[in-house]
C-alpha cells in the first residue's frame, strides 16, 4: 500500500482526467496505488483512460462523464460516487478564453467561471464533509501562474486561478486541524492540449513549458506539506517578481507581452 493510500484511503477523484496534467495526475495517482474515479466530459476518452489505468497499474476505475459547469451533471456525479469513500480529491479540470476582454463572447466567460470557481468550490465542499468527519483526507487544486499575476487578454481565466488559490490556500489553514490537507499546484506554461489550442504564440513571451508529467509529479510530491507549489525554477522567480512588481507596472507588461503574442484579429 503506497503512502497516499495509507494517509487518505484507497479511492481518488480526478476532474479533467482525460488530458494535460489531469491525465497525468489520475495516472501516476494509480502508480502509487490508487483506485481512480476519472471524471470528463469525453465518455470515449474516459474509457480509454480507464482501461490504460488498469491494465498498466491493475488499481480500480470508475469513470463518469461529467460536464462540470452543468449543475444536473454534478448532482449526477454526487451521486454516483456516493458509495465510495473518496480519500484524495484532484480538481484539475479547466477551460481558457484568451482574448479582449470586451470582444470576448459573454457565455463563454461566465462558462469559464461555472468550470473553474463554482464546480471547484463545490466539489470541494461535497467531498471535503466526509474528510472532515473522518479526519482524514486530502485536496489538491489546479491553479496556474497567471492567478499570481495580472494576465491582460485572459483577464477572466486570471481571476478564476486567483480564487482558486486564495480558496485553496485559505483552507489549507481552515482543514490542516481536521486532518485534511489542502495543496495548490501553479504551474506556468505547460505542454497540453489546452496551452496548444489558445491563440497565442508562446514562443514570443519569456515562458518556458513543462511537460505535464513533470508538473503532476510536483503537486502530488506536495501533498501534505505545502499551501501552494510552483513548479520550476522559472516560474517560481517569476512569482516571487510577481510579488515585488508594482500591480500597474505588471498589468503593463504583460500586456505588451501578450499583443507581441496573440493573435492581432482577439486584440
Amino acid at each position: 500500500m503506497s503512502s497516499l493510500s495509507q494517509k487518505y484511503g484507497p479511492w481518488a477523484l480526478v476532474t479533467g482526467a482525460t488530458s494535460g496534467i489531469g491525465e497525468e495526475l489520475a495516472l501516476q495517482a494509480a502508480e502509487k496505488g490508487l483506485n481512480i474515479v476519472l471524471v470528463a466530459r469525453n465518455k470515449d476518452e474516459l474509457e480509454q483512460s480507464a482501461h490504460k489505468i488498469m491494465t498498466k497499474y491493475g488499481v480500480q476505475t470508475h469513470s463518469i462523464a461529467t460536464d462540470l459547469s452543468k449543475q444536473d451533471d454534478i448532482a449526477r456525479l454526487f451521486e454516483q460516487t456516493q458509495h465510495l469513500d473518496i480519500g484524495l480529491l484532484i480538481l484539475s479540470a479547466a477551460v481558457e478564453v484568451t482574448g479582449a476582454f470586451e470582444k470576448n463572447d459573454l457565455a463563454r466567460e461566465l462558462q469559464m467561471i461555472d468550470l473553474n470557481v463554482k464546480a471547484t468550490m463545490q466539489l470541494t465542499h461535497h467531498y471535503v464533509k466526509p474528510m472532515v468527519a473522518r479526519k482524514q483526507g486530502g485536496v489538491l487544486m489546479l491553479a496556474s501562474l497567471s492567478g499570481q499575476m495580472p494576465n491582460p487578454y485572459l483577464a477572466s481565466y486570471a481571476g478564476t486561478k486567483a480564487y482558486v488559490i486564495n480558496f485553496g490556500a485559505s483552507l489549507y489553514g481552515e482543514l490542516k486541524s481536521k486532518g485534511v490537507d489542502v495543496t495548490v499546484l501553479s504551474p506556468g506554461l505547460t505542454i497540453t492540449p489546452m496551452s496548444k489550442a489558445v491563440p497565442v504564440d508562446w514562443n514570443k513571451t519569456p515562458m518556458k513549458a513543462m511537460e505535464a508529467r513533470d508538473v503532476a509529479a510536483v503537486g502530488l510530491g506536495a501533498i501534505g506539506k505545502k499551501a501552494l507549489v510552483v513548479p520550476g525554477a522559472r516560474n517560481t522567480m517569476m512569482a516571487i517578481m510577481s510579488k515585488l512588481t508594482p500591480v500597474a507596472l505588471a498589468s503593463k507588461m504583460n500586456a505588451v507581452m501578450m499583443r507581441k503574442a496573440i493573435k492581432p484579429e482577439l486584440l
